[in-house]
């Protein structure tokens, strides 16, 4: 009795499910088609919705319609800055409450509230209420005067207080001693480059002719006042001195009244003038010898004297 063996079933090439081959799986479970299968995208990020915007404090819905509607709280918003901005106005206005009140005046006319002004700052009824002190001036402003009354009629009547009319007195009287020293600093400095220019023109001689200048002004005035006065004027500029001078010189050279003690006074030129005059003059006691000894010694000696003060001025180097 022949047997029979059963062949075994060929299994190597199976059908998947779809009509997917898995002839060439090798077990791992990738197969051609898998593993040339593009690799699986992420999915979009779901969008951040945006949060809507906080809803302020809404402190004004807690107050009263006539509160809520008043144009004072209009000013602030209706959020927790917008609280804390009234409240912190309501506390400087409490801090405020203790001060005393001035109303301000709305004009001239409003006289109650002017009242209540001047008295709140302690200004004077009148002008004589604000005491100045005296101009504290120096001795070279003697005589110099200043209307401290009307200066306080002025500031009474912009009503400026003690303490602010005592600092524009202040400052306004030195402003006037500022402006006299400067006045003062310029005059001398004027009268300074004068005398140098009158000193180099008349040489030794300035001092003794300006002397006998004053010496004429001093004897013909009718007081203090005018003697003052006319030797300032002609001292302000070299024309002046020169006239002052002339006068005096004359007065001199004619022997007039107290002038006849006064020596005469001369320039370097006027020296070596009179030199010549008196040399060329025969019957002058300096050439005259039948003059008496005591004239003719004079002579001699104011001769000498003219020499001398040529000498001085370096003119010339002459002796009699």
């Amino acid at each position: 009795m022949s047997q029979e063996m059963s062949t075994p079933t060929d299994t190597t090439q199976e059908t998947l499910p779809n009509g997917v081959d898995n002839s060439f799986d090798d077990g791992s479970g990738t197969g051609p088609e898998l593993a040339n299968a593009p690799a699986p995208v992420a999915a979009p990020a779901t969008p951040e919705v945006a949060k809507p915007p906080a809803v302020g404090l809404d402190w004004k819905s807690k107050l009263t319609t006539d509160y809520a509607n008043s144009p004072t709280m209009q000013k602030y918003t209706n959020t927790a800055e917008g609280l804390n901005d009234a409240v912190k106005s309501h506390l400087e206005l409490q801090k405020m409450m203790g001060h005393d009140k001035v109303p301000i005046p709305k004009g001239p006319n409003d006289l109650a509230a002017m009242a209540q002004f001047k008295k709140a700052f302690n200004i004077p009824q009148d002008p004589s209420g604000y005491n100045l002190p005296d101009a504290d001036f120096p001795e070279s402003m003697n005589g110099a005067t200043i209307d401290k009354d009307g200066f306080s009629s002025i500031v009474h009547r912009y009503n400026l207080t003690p303490e602010q009319a005592k600092g524009m007195w202040s400052e306004y009287t030195g402003m006037i001693k500022g402006t006299f020293n400067k006045q003062i600093q310029e005059h001398e400095a004027h009268m300074t480059g004068v005398q140098n220019e009158m000193r180099q023109e008349f040489g030794d001689a300035y001092d003794t002719k300006v002397e006998l200048g004053q010496m004429v002004i001093n004897k013909f005035s009718d007081d203090q006042d005018m003697n003052d006065e006319i030797t300032s004027l002609l001292s302000q500029s070299p024309k002046g001195i020169k006239f002052l001078a002339k006068i005096g010189d004359q007065f001199a050279e004619n022997k007039i009244g107290d002038f006849k003690y006064q020596q005469h006074a001369v320039s370097p030129e006027e020296a070596q003038k009179e030199i010549n005059d008196i040399r060329n003059d025969a019957n002058h006691p300096y050439n005259n010898e039948k003059a008496t000894s005591g004239e003719r010694q004079r002579a001699i000696d104011y001769v000498n004297s003219l020499y001398g003060s040529i000498q001085k001025s370096g003119a010339g180097n002459h002796r009699g």
